[in-house]
C-alpha cells in the first residue's frame, strides 16, 4: 500500500501543508532561501505532518492551526537533517546534493538554525504555551540525541541500552510530538493524548530500526545515499549489535576507526548480512508496531484510526 492511499483522510491537509511550508520557508537572505528551497524539492513522505493530521481526527481541531502546527514540525525535521548532514560530511540525501555539498558546511548550519526558529515562531504565533513546550522540548532532546551520537562514534562497547536511548531522542521524539501536538490542537481527552504520544514514541523508534536495517539491506537507489555509511562513520546500530553476538564478528568490529573505506567494511558487511541480524533486527521492528498498534485499542474504530495502523505498517516494511 502507498503512503498516497494511506493519507486518504488528511490528503487535503498534507497539500495545505506543503503550501505552508513553500511561503514560510523563504527568507531575505537569498542563500538560505535556496537552502530551504531545495530542501523542499527534495522531497519527503510528509510522515510527521501526516502524524499530526491522523492524530487530530480524534477531537475538533482549527483547521489553520493545525497545518501551522503540522509545517512547524515538518521545519524542525529539515532542520535536523540538515545538521545531520553536516555532521556526517554527507553528500546525498534522498539521492540529491545536500545543503552542505551544495553550499558550504557554515550556509548549512545557518540554514537549519533559521527553520529552527521559524519553526517555533510559526508554532509560537497560535498562542497556545503547551504547544511551544512540546515543540521545545522535542528540539532539546533532538539536540541532546546527535551530541550523544558524536560522542558514541567508534565506541563499539557502549550498551543496547544508550543506542535505544540516543534513537528516541534523536528520531522517536519528533514522531511522539507529531502525535501529541495533534492530539493538543484537537483538545483530545487526557487518555486519548496519552495513547497517540505513546503510539508515536514506538512507531518513532520502528522508524530507526528499520532506517538502520535499510543501511544495510537497501541498495543505493532506494536509499538515496551510499550503503553500511552508518558503519563507516561509527555508528553502532541494531544489526551491529545483534551481529556483535559474534566474537570473531566483533573482533573485526574494533579495528573499524576514523572512516574507513567501502572495500575495509566490506568484509564486517559480508559476515553481518550471512548472520541472523538483520532477521532479528525486523524482528524487533516489528514487536515495535505491533506494540504502538496496542496502543490505539481504546480509541473508537474511525478511518482515522486505520490509518495510522496502516502508517505503522508502511514504517515497519518501507524499503527507502
Amino acid at each position: 500500500m502507498s503512503l498516497h492511499s494511506i493519507y486518504r483522510d488528511v490528503t487535503k491537509e498534507v497539500n495545505l501543508v506543503d503550501r505552508f511550508l513553500t511561503n514560510h520557508i523563504a527568507s531575505e537572505e537569498p542563500t538560505i532561501d535556496a537552502a530551504g528551497q531545495q530542501l523542499l524539492q527534495a522531497g519527503g513522505k510528509r510522515i510527521r505532518p501526516a502524524f499530526v493530521l491522523l492524530a487530530s481526527k480524534f477531537g475538533q481541531a482549527d483547521r489553520d492551526e493545525l497545518v501551522r502546527v503540522a509545517a512547524s514540525l515538518e521545519l524542525v525535521h529539515m532542520a535536523s537533517l540538515v545538521h545531520d548532514d553536516v555532521i556526517d560530511d554527507a553528500e546525498l540525501r534522498r539521492g540529491k546534493p545536500t545543503v552542505m555539498q551544495r553550499f558550504d558546511e557554515e550556509v548549512a548550519l545557518y540554514s537549519g538554525n533559521y527553520l529552527f526558529g521559524e519553526a517555533v515562531k510559526l508554532i509560537g504565533e497560535i498562542g497556545k504555551p503547551e504547544l511551544v513546550q512540546v515543540m521545545v522540548h522535542a528540539m532539546r532532546e533532538i539536540c541532546e540525541g546527535e551530541i550523544e551520537q558524536i560522542y558514541d562514534q567508534y565506541d563499539w562497547h557502549q550498551s543496547i541500552k544508550r543506542y535505544i536511548k540516543r534513537i528516541e531522542r534523536k528520531t522517536a521524539i519528533l514522531i511522539e510530538a507529531s502525535c501529541h501536538l495533534g492530539a493538543i490542537v484537537a483538545n483530545c481527552s487526557k487518555e486519548d493524548t496519552k495513547a497517540l504520544r505513546q503510539f508515536g514514541r514506538d512507531i518513532g523508534l520502528a522508524f530507526q530500526i528499520a532506517d538502520d536495517l535499510l543501511d544495510f539491506t537497501a541498495n543505493r537507489v532506494e536509499l538515496g545515499k551510499p550503503v553500511a555509511e552508518d558503519l563507516r562513520h561509527g555508528h553502532k546500530t541494531l544489526p551491529v549489535f545483534y551481529a556483535s553476538e559474534n566474537p570473531a564478528f566483533f573482533e573485526e568490529l574494533v579495528k573499524i576507526q576514523e572512516m574507513p573505506s567501502h572495500e575495509e567494511v566490506a568484509p564486517l558487511l559480508d559476515r553481518l548480512q550471512a548472520s541472523d541480524a538483520l532477521e532479528r533486527t525486523q524482528q524487533t521492528v516489528d514487536l515495535y508496531i505491533k506494540r504502538a498498534i496496542r496502543r490505539l485499542e481504546h480509541l473508537p474504530k474511525s478511518s482515522a484510526k486505520r490509518s495510522l495502523e496502516e502508517v505503522a505498517r508502511y514504517v515497519g516494511k518501507r524499503k527507502g
